[in-house]
């Protein structure tokens, strides 16, 4: 395992990045890792990095700029993403936004954010050539812990309808939801015992300082630098779990409540490297699968000129009300400015104004929605690769009816597709399942994924395991 430090520069004008004038400061850097593993003729890159994640075709093609650079395919290269909130607007794509850019940005520096792009770009080449270089026979070991003060499932039902985005812990719990407490944990060790490397895998959205001025791998950082403390200095590398609907403890805070939670996740995983356990290190699989989600219908033209009407409508609410948070069914954060309210639902208003254009000339919508899923096996242990922002409740129905102890399910990786929900979460409707697919800077004019899609992954994920376990 190699990795560097893919910290952006910061512009004076155009701040991180070049692209995110909100972003001025760093705090904790942003850490690229590069996992190379070879074994039953099979070749592998696993990069995870301290970003939000960019749509599944923008991250092909990064994958597919690291695979043609180092004699590889793209199937060969896995990238996650930490999903943290304070990474900014990735140079190269700054359209598709990101991090403390989740509003209105406006202009960015074309030269800079290109520089930033390469310099980025080579940083992972030469990772993944320096880990390709220093293969070396290794034994494994798994790990397991439960942290249960760092994370909450921020969908809390409401009495009549709906779903509130909760972003108070403490009121969140009160729902009494399920949220997934796994930290999974795999070290490997060279053959006289040394530390090499250690993944670990958890659940929960990086978004302690969501809307900062900081730059920072948030609680990420905090654990990764313990653990590798713990582990004699080899590198760590953290894969985000199935965190949908899973955020931190603090949201809207500071570093010192970032690190506080990093705190948390790396003593229990101080608790799971402890007591671990050694597996075989063969066989070396990887399969993936590409699937089919259907959508909802499209909307009326009744239903979209409702929504419209509704939103505009809390525009002028809030030039009178400042303090007001609801609209159309979503709570906007109560933290933001009058104007940044506006812009929050402005950018639902221009989906809806598409869907109407849409409607108009006669162009169907999507139907259906290509999700990619993988699973990679390295000897006893297994881990889900998926895309996107499943829920918590598909990671537990993935564990429970794996029929391998050693199973890591992992999200955000091969590119952010978007919030998955369950079936019951469809109906309660709330931001993740309706809201969110009402912005279009990601993939286009998309519609929601219908009821039966987590259960499809679901089964898909079960497939996959299957496959890779085959002798």
């Amino acid at each position: 395992m190699t990795g560097f430090d893919a910290t952006p520069r910061i512009h004076a004008k155009y701040g991180a990045w070049g692209t995110t004038p909100l972003m001025t400061q760093v705090d904790l850097p942003l850490q690229s890792r590069c996992l190379a593993l070879q074994g039953d003729g099979l070749s592998l890159l696993w990069f995870s990095h301290d970003m939000t994640g960019l749509s599944c075709p923008a991250t092909l093609q990064l994958r597919e700029h690291v695979a043609n650079a180092v004699g590889m395919s793209a199937d060969q290269i896995i990238w996650s993403t930490s999903q943290t909130h304070s990474s900014g607007a990735y140079a190269g794509f700054p359209q598709q936004g990101g991090g403390s850019a989740i509003l209105k940005r406006g202009n960015w520096d074309v030269a800079f954010s290109t520089a930033e792009h390469e310099r980025f770009l080579n940083g992972c080449i030469d990772a993944a050539r320096r880990a390709l270089g220093g293969l070396q026979p290794v034994r494994v070991s798994t790990g397991l812990a439960h942290c249960h003060n760092v994370s909450y499932n921020s969908r809390l039902p409401m009495g009549l309808h709906g779903t509130k985005f909760s972003r108070n812990y403490a009121e969140a719990l009160q729902g009494g939801e399920y949220f997934d407490k796994t930290v999974s944990l795999m070290r490997f060790e060279a053959i006289d015992g040394e530390p090499v490397a250690t993944v670990f895998n958890f659940a929960c959205h990086p978004a302690v300082l969501l809307d900062n001025t900081h730059v920072s791998s948030d609680y990420v950082g905090t654990a990764r630098s313990r653990i590798e403390a713990m582990s004699g200095g080899a590198p760590a590398m953290f894969v985000q779990g199935f965190c949908g609907n899973v955020h931190p403890y603090f949201m809207f805070c500071g570093p010192a409540q970032a690190r506080l939670l990093g705190d948390r996740v790396a003593d229990a995983a101080r608790t799971g490297l402890e007591h671990r356990v050694p597996v075989r290190s063969l066989p070396l699989r990887l399969d993936w699968r590409t699937i089919e989600l259907s959508c909802r219908p499209m909307y009326t033209r009744e239903e979209l000129e409702n929504q419209i009407a509704i939103r505009r409508a809390f525009q002028r609410e809030v030039d009178e009300y400042p303090h007001v948070v609801w609209v159309g069914g979503v709570n906007v954060p109560e933290f933001l400015t009058p104007q940044q309210k506006k812009d929050f639902v402005e950018v639902n208003i221009r989906y809806c104004e598409e869907g109407l254009r849409m409607l108009d000339a006669g162009e169907p919508s999507r139907q259906t929605l290509s999700i990619t899923l993988g699973a990679l096996r390295i000897g006893d242990v297994y881990a889900i690769l998926s895309p996107g922002e499943n829920f918590t409740e598909t990671a537990r129905a993935v564990r429970e009816r794996s029929p391998h102890p050693h199973t890591f399910v992992c999200g955000d990786t091969n590119g952010l597709f978007g919030y998955i929900g369950t079936d019951i979460e469809i109906d309660r409707a709330g931001f993740e399942t309706d809201t969110y697919w009402k912005m279009q800077h990601r993939d286009g004019f998309r519609l929601a994924p219908a009821k039966g899609s987590a259960q499809k992954i679901q089964a898909t994920c079960e497939e996959l395991l299957a496959s890779v376990a085959g002798d």
